[in-house]
């Protein structure tokens, strides 16, 4: 303390946000990006929390846009001559796919928002946020 004045309290940091969702909810919701079937059963669940919801949404969406954009490079693949340079990234769509998915569970698990470049514009339409 200096001159009479107090020194400031640091505060959250402003990526992230405070959930009060319950440890169960937040683990289903961080489980459900790497695996879909769980964000299927977060959408099932009895205290229906807008926290939980969104998520679920968010993981099915991502999920869903990952397997619809790995069948878009595999037709591109099978044309000859013209899908030649997909078939590297072939190989590599699961593993980043499965990367980033960890990377947005484990942002759900600390309660920080997910932003999922389409997909959440989709889920804030659809729930109303």
């Amino acid at each position: 303390m200096r001159g009479g004045r107090a020194a400031p309290t640091p505060g959250p940091s402003a990526g992230t946000t405070i959930v009060s969702a319950s440890p169960e909810s937040r683990a289903l919701a961080a489980l459900g990006y790497p695996f879909w079937p769980l964000a299927l059963l977060g959408l099932l669940d009895a205290r229906r929390s807008p926290y939980m919801r969104r998520h679920a949404w968010q993981a099915l969406g991502f999920n869903f846009g990952m397997y619809a954009f790995w069948l878009l490079l595999n037709a591109i693949a099978s044309v000859p001559f013209f899908g030649w340079p997909a078939y590297p990234m072939l190989g590599l769509m699961f593993p980043f796919a499965f990367v980033v998915s960890v990377i947005f569970g484990f942002r759900a698990w600390h309660g920080d928002e997910v932003r999922i470049p389409i997909v959440t514009d989709w889920v804030d339409r659809k729930l109303g946020a």
